[in-house]
């Protein structure tokens, strides 16, 4: 019974988005409850193919059934969003306290950030290691956008200039950080976005903000120039919203519906870049506020656009093994 049963699973499939070992467990328990409701009805009379009908129709179509599957199971525990959260309220604490400039105790904070998310990540991803996962990934990406600001400056410079502001050799190991950045981002974004986009989302959250700080350190000089910033002027500033990056995460593992998720993370994203914004000593306008908003809120949403592609590429897989007579699986997220 297995084979008839197998569009409407794979249809589940496609739209419960949890952790892929606990995916399984509830997939096959569904197959069973289904198979068992075949069976009463074709023992009270009913023929096997409208016992398969009536068993699929009782149960459920498979967008129902997976938004009230996910709604329960997609919740964390108090466990889960206080260790979800730990990250947040540590680089907060950091910078309300201004013990950021203490760089050892800096870098013991982030190493312990990286370790926790890389032995996360070995083990299984549990609920809570999503945002330890995104500063871990902050690394290579923002190093990534500070070679390619690099590389930039350094083309303007020499077309302006007929000059190198630094080396060549120092040029030709950014060009060949970038593309190993990117390798190390796409090993471990695609396995997020394939398995659910928005938990991707949730640990790229504090990207907008980090990114935007960086420009703006850039802007005044800091990064490639010679002049300084007193960067202490926006502590207060920044640990607000690592303190807020802390209250959406939490809030987003209370809350079931995925719409209701989506809409969070992009309502409390919009309103943190606006108030880093404004916060910056530095006069956007409102054009170049409401673009960096916009860009932001677009950037945290894109693993949508990523997942779609993804999901439809395993679809086309699977068709093809499934027509090779393949051994059955009800989703590529559970391999």
């Amino acid at each position: 019974m297995d084979q008839e049963f197998r569009p409407y699973l794979r249809s589940l499939a496609k739209r419960l988005r949890l952790d892929p070992a606990r995916q399984q467990d509830i997939l096959l328990e569904l197959q069973g409850h289904l198979e068992d409701k075949a069976r009463d009805l074709q023992g009270a009379g009913v023929s096997r193919k409208e016992a398969l009908q009536r068993a699929m129709q009782y149960m459920g179509t498979p967008a129902h059934v997976a938004s009230g599957i996910y709604a329960i199971h997609s919740k964390g525990s108090w466990r889960d969003i206080l260790l979800a959260t730990v990250p947040h309220l540590l680089l907060a604490a950091l910078f309300a306290l201004n013990l950021w400039t203490r760089y050892a105790l800096l870098v013991v904070v982030l190493l312990g950030v990286a370790m926790v998310a890389i032995r996360c990540w070995r083990k299984g991803k549990p609920k809570w290691s999503y945002s330890w996962l995104g500063y871990c990934m902050a690394g290579p990406a923002l190093s990534w956008l500070l070679a390619t600001m690099a590389l930039v400056y350094g083309a303007w410079t020499f077309v302006t200039t007929g000059g190198l502001p630094l080396t060549p050799a120092f040029y030709l190991l950014i060009l060949a950080y970038i593309p190993f950045s990117l390798w190390v981002m796409a090993r471990v974004v695609v396995p997020l976005v394939k398995q659910d986009w928005l938990m991707a989302s949730l640990s790229a959250l504090p990207f907008p903000f980090l990114t935007t700080w960086l420009i703006f350190f850039n802007s005044q000089g800091t990064l490639w120039g010679q002049e300084k910033l007193s960067l202490r002027d926006t502590d207060g500033d920044r640990a607000l919203v690592f303190l807020a990056l802390a209250v959406t995460t939490g809030a987003f593992y209370m809350i079931g519906s995925r719409l209701l998720k989506i809409g969070l993370l992009t309502v409390s994203s919009a309103l943190m870049v606006a108030f880093t914004v404004v916060s910056i000593p530095v006069s956007f306008g409102i054009l170049a506020a409401i673009l960096i908003i916009l860009a932001s809120v677009a950037f945290l949403l894109s693993p949508a656009v990523l997942g779609s592609k993804l999901e439809n590429e395993d679809e086309a897989i699977i068709d093809l093994m499934e027509g090779g007579e393949a051994p059955p699986h009800w989703s590529t997220n559970a391999r």
